[in-house]
């Protein structure tokens, strides 16, 4: 069975939960292991649940250190309120894909809400 081709399949029909079981399924018999670690991320996202997106995102970009994994990855620590990191992985995103002006406009607006002391 193409347990990555199934997942995406039922990730198109929004059913998070069990898009995530099969991208793990996938991963773990290494179909587009990469690939499947990233989707499962997203889906996280998709419920809102970030901190377990977090660590299947690096765990992606281990393998396959993309612009769009780095982006993801931060949004993530923005929204766990962590600027820090999400500064940092928004500028590594950008330093991959410098043409990316979502991550410009992301860094842009991270660095506008640090307020500076008088």
């Amino acid at each position: 069975m193409d347990y990555f081709q199934k997942a995406n399949d039922i990730y198109n029909t929004k059913d998070y939960n069990r898009a995530i079981a099969l991208y793990k399924k996938a991963a773990e018999m290494k179909d587009n292991e990469a690939g499947s670690l990233y989707n499962s991320a997203v889906c996280f996202i998709h419920l809102k649940e970030y901190e377990k997106a977090i660590p299947l995102f690096h765990s992606a970009i281990d393998l396959r250190p993309e612009s769009k994994y780095f982006f993801n990855l931060a949004y993530c620590y923005a929204m766990c309120l962590n600027k820090p990191k999400a500064l940092y992985y928004f500028n590594t995103a950008w330093t991959l894909n410098n043409e990316d002006e979502d991550c410009e406009k992301a860094i842009n607006l991270l660095l506008k809400s640090y307020r500076i002391a008088p």
